[in-house]
């Protein structure tokens, strides 16, 4: 089995990883607390608060659900225009081949690191360095497909990888 897929990732393959990444972590929890204790602040205290005191109210109301979004896409943005070229990757029986204008790169599945997936995406992993985004939008039918064949190769070499330890 073989697939290949030759993509460039948009801001909005960036953005909904970086943001994916954000609200997967702790970091999803402190963004909640704050937004929420600062309306809690501005019902408690918006009355008695002069112009300039509303104003620092309502921007620090909008510091996460604005604010780091439009940031998160601006850098997003920049992270996508930094590459030129389209990239080639080519998974089948043997492993993941990468191509990148004229850099190629062959991963056997052996040493393959992981296969992440998201609602939205696939994560590949090939190396504990680099990563590569694979949308819905790039993978399209073949997604599900892509992710089972990766899971079983990953699988069974890891089996066999196993064994070679114990048998050492």
């Amino acid at each position: 089995m073989k697939f290949e897929f030759n993509f460039r990732n948009t801001p909005g393959d960036y953005f909904l990883y970086r943001m994916g990444n954000i609200y997967r972590s702790w970091l999803c929890v402190i963004n909640i607390v704050f937004t929420a204790a600062i309306i809690a602040l501005i019902w408690a205290k918006w009355s008695d608060t002069n112009g300039l005191g509303k104003a620092i109210m309502v921007i620090a109301l909008l510091v996460f659900p604005v604010f780091q979004p439009l940031f998160t896409y601006f850098s997003s943005i920049r992270d996508a225009l930094s590459i030129r070229e389209n990239t080639t990757l080519t998974f089948d029986e043997l492993g993941l081949k990468i191509h990148v204008f004229k850099h190629s790169q062959h991963i056997a599945w052996k040493n393959f690191y992981a296969l992440v997936q998201r609602r939205t995406m696939l994560l590949i992993v090939p190396d504990g360095q680099h990563a590569y985004i694979l949308t819905n939008r790039i993978l399209g039918s073949q997604r599900d497909e892509l992710a089972s064949f990766c899971e079983g190769k990953i699988a069974q070499y890891s089996r066999f990888q196993d064994q070679k330890k114990r048998v050492r």
